[in-house]
């Protein structure tokens, strides 16, 4: 597991131009459910106002140009708040990672390219005692799956999607938190970075080599059901995506889930940024349970629908839309909750007992 901060630790969350766009859903994920406390968020473009006023989260904490401005805010850890496809580290941020660590801040970077690699970066915190958090960098000595999740009796509940970023942690914490609510052992497993920001701990999926892909995610679920009556993973990419349906086949192999919520976005059209259609829900039902019936029989038991950004009655339509598609029980988490969804597992979990 990657080890994190301590939940006291006060956070600059850095996201230069980005904040509030599709690249910053790190930034605001962390805000949105992160148990560290956040100091100020870095955004030259949006200095001066609120991130409540900025993107609308429930946080007050203040948006400033640059880490030097942050300082007044008391952080102890810069956290990079964005994340694309290839995860490079921008050479204009290192003048700022190496000035929050002469700041006496550690940081912590969800990126591909690895702090503790960079020489200068490297040095610089050692000299200073400060700690690099490359929350990307998997432990050593995975397994190779092995289908032994397949045989839990726990309730293992896996969200899929139609493609990358469309809210597939945030849905999967929102059923966590539900679960707890109504006095369920509950576990949430973090398989991408942003998820081990929020957490704490877990496993950068697509980050481990290809073997140990779905040793990795079912080591986390045998260990987390041992204590949990659900465990709800953390799904990444899309079965349709050319780039990332390796380890969304990881994902689903090595839960071994009983039951899937698939995760869309309302407005969108494609897949990421390519010229490729995004596959009808239907579609991507039929592939995902077909995907997980080789190890175990599953089903899409509901749909979470990311309406971000859309009128409430668009999002109505889009939901009822949805709904008439897959005859499933869809809603979208964030502005609806997930009543509707949990429901839609416990009866599947009663039905399948």
């Amino acid at each position: 597991m990657a080890t994190y901060l301590e939940p006291q630790a006060r956070l600059a969350i850095y996201a230069p131009g980005e904040f509030g766009k599709s690249h910053s859903k790190t930034a605001v994920g962390v805000i949105r459910y992160g148990r560290n406390p956040v100091a100020a968020v870095i955004d030259a473009e949006l200095a001066g106002q609120s991130v409540r006023k900025a993107v609308g989260l429930n946080c007050d904490a203040p948006i400033v140009a640059s880490v030097a401005d942050s300082l007044e805010h008391k952080p102890t850890a810069l956290l990079l708040g964005t994340a694309w496809t290839g995860g490079e580290l921008p050479k204009a941020w290192r003048a700022d990672i190496l000035q929050a660590l002469e700041s006496g801040m550690d940081v912590v970077n969800g990126l591909h390219d690895f702090l503790e690699d960079d020489e200068e970066i490297a040095s610089t915190a050692r000299r200073l005692n400060r700690r690099l958090f490359d929350v990307r960098k998997p432990p050593e000595k995975l397994p190779v799956g092995e289908g032994a999740a397949r045989k839990l009796k726990q309730h293992v509940c896996l969200t899929v999607g139609t493609d990358c970023a469309v809210g597939k942690m945030t849905v999967s914490l929102e059923l966590d938190n539900e679960a707890r609510k109504r006095g369920l052992k509950s576990s949430f497993i973090a398989t991408g970075q942003t998820g081990i920001m929020i957490c704490g701990e877990g496993i950068a999926i697509d980050r481990v080599i290809g073997d140990f892909m779905a040793g990795a995610v079912e080591e986390m679920v045998v260990s987390a059901a041992k204590d949990s009556d659900f465990v709800f993973v953390e799904g990444q990419g899309s079965l349709s995506h050319p780039g990332f349906s390796g380890v969304s086949l990881s994902l689903i192999h090595g839960a071994a889930p009983k039951s899937m919520i698939l995760c869309t976005k309302a407005t969108k059209t494609n897949i990421c940024e390519l010229d490729l259609p995004l596959p009808s829900l239907t579609r991507t039902i039929t592939a995902c349970e077909e995907m997980a019936s080789l190890l175990r029989p599953a089903k899409v038991v509901g749909v979470a629908i990311n309406t971000w950004g859309m009128s409430d009655k668009d999002a109505a339509t889009a939901i009822a839309k949805a709904r008439e598609e897959t005859g499933l029980p869809c809603a979208d988490p964030v502005r609806n909750g997930v009543t509707e969804l949990f429901d839609a597992i416990i009866r599947y979990e009663e039905k399948t007992k």
